[in-house]
Formats: C-alpha cells, structure tokens, sequence
C-alpha cells in the first residue's frame, strides 16, 4: 500500500501480470489504484507516480468533493438513510471477549468496539453486512412481491464500483453500502436488478420493464450514478 497524500490509503498499487503498461485507475469513490506490469522496476513505478501525482489529486478531489467518501477515519456516528437509523460509535480499551456491541434502539442506537484500527474497521463492515443482510432482504421480499420478479437468492456483497448485479443462475447481488443510500434509490437499485431476471442486457426491451415500474427511473439511474460520495471512506479503505 502507498500513502500518495495525507488522506491514508488514498492510492495503492496492484501488480497485474496482463498489464502491458503502468496506468491508474480512479474509482467512483476517488480511490486511485495503480496497475503496475509485472516486470515493471520499483523505480519505473515510482517516477511514474511522482510524474502522475498532481492528475491523480486532481481527479480524485472532483471525484470525492469534501464528501463522505474522502474521510477515511473510523467513525464516530454511522447514519443509514434507507432504514432511517443513526448509530453513535465510541471505541475502548481491548479487552474481554466482546470484540464489538451493539446495543440497539428504534432508530438505531449505539456501537462499542473494544479492538483498535485495523480490526475496528473489520468488525465494522462486517456489522455494516449484517445490517443490510437484514435490511435489503426485507425489501427485495417486498419489491419482488410488487413486479412478480423474485430472485432465486440474494447475495451481500462489499464492492467498490458496483451497487448491484444478477447472475445468471437469477441470484442478484447487492452491495451493503447501499444502506447510505435513500429508500427510494434502494428499491430502485432492486428494481434494476430484478429486471435482469427478463433481460440479461440494457436492451430497450430492459428498459421499457424498469420503466413499466418505475416511471422517473432515468432520473434515478443518474442519481443512482453520483451517490458514491454518499458512502463513507472507511467502508472501502483504511488499514
């Protein structure tokens, strides 16, 4: 992992053996990644990112803005705008056998994690899974009751370009960062992907069945597009 700038982890740097030259890659979040042939000289990779530096800062501020997604640190209140819950999370001293406790309330509650960073973060997406396992499975039950499209499964990933996909078996795959998502652009999300049940393509065909449910879908596509920002850093990055 290389630190390009004082957001840490902001830029890694991934050997790639089908790489035919160094490029870098910014995903939607402002991470950059570097793909380094696998014969490239650490001196090679080093100039390159030095010569890159000021594109890649560039790029990844318009990607990010001053947004969630560019704070990397562990968080101290994690609000989950689709299942309308706000969780305060405080840290400790390592200790006991609770690595993580959660004590719940209506609209959310309060977090306490007794390990400190890297682990923190584990045990946070993996909590962050286990709440939109819950939470999404509710509402693809319920959106699939609605269209008469109902999946043979449903998969919780944690991915960093894609908020969802479906396979060709009809499972569909959902990221849990959609949790920082609305309600709304959540059961469009699943609209979407339950209408790859009919169509494995973005034919017109595909579209016209989206829009058969959701009316405003274009515009929620687009919106679906720019939410990266929306996901805090610490989902995706950190130790």
């Amino acid at each position: 992992m290389f630190a390009a700038d004082s957001s840490a982890n902001s830029l890694s740097i991934r050997r790639s053996a089908r790489a035919k030259r160094l490029q870098v890659r910014i995903f939607p979040h402002g991470h950059a990644e570097v793909v380094v042939p696998s014969r490239a000289r650490a001196a090679e990779v080093a100039a390159f990112i030095a010569a890159s530096q000021d594109w890649i800062e560039k790029t990844r501020i318009r990607a990010v803005g001053n947004g969630a997604a560019a704070d990397l640190s562990l968080p101290v209140l994690i609000e989950l705008p689709a299942p309308g819950e706000a969780w305060q999370v405080s840290y400790g001293q390592p200790g006991g056998r609770r690595r993580l406790r959660e004590e719940a309330a209506p609209d959310g509650g309060r977090l306490i994690v007794a390990v400190p960073d890297p682990e923190a973060r584990h045990l946070l997406r993996r909590w962050l899974s286990d709440r939109a396992r819950y939470f999404l499975a509710g509402r693809v039950e319920a959106v699939a009751e609605e269209t008469g499209l109902r999946p043979a499964g449903l998969s919780i990933r944690r991915q960093r370009t894609r908020w969802g996909s479906c396979t060709a078996g009809g499972r569909i795959n959902l990221n849990c960062a959609a949790l920082f998502l609305s309600a709304a652009l959540i059961d469009y999300l699943i609209v979407h992907e339950l209408c790859h049940l009919r169509h494995m393509n973005h034919s017109r065909r595909f579209w016209a069945l989206v829009e058969s449910f959701i009316p405003d879908f274009r515009h929620r596509e687009d919106e679906l597009a720019d939410s990266w920002n929306r996901v805090p850093g610490w989902v995706f990055y950190g130790p």
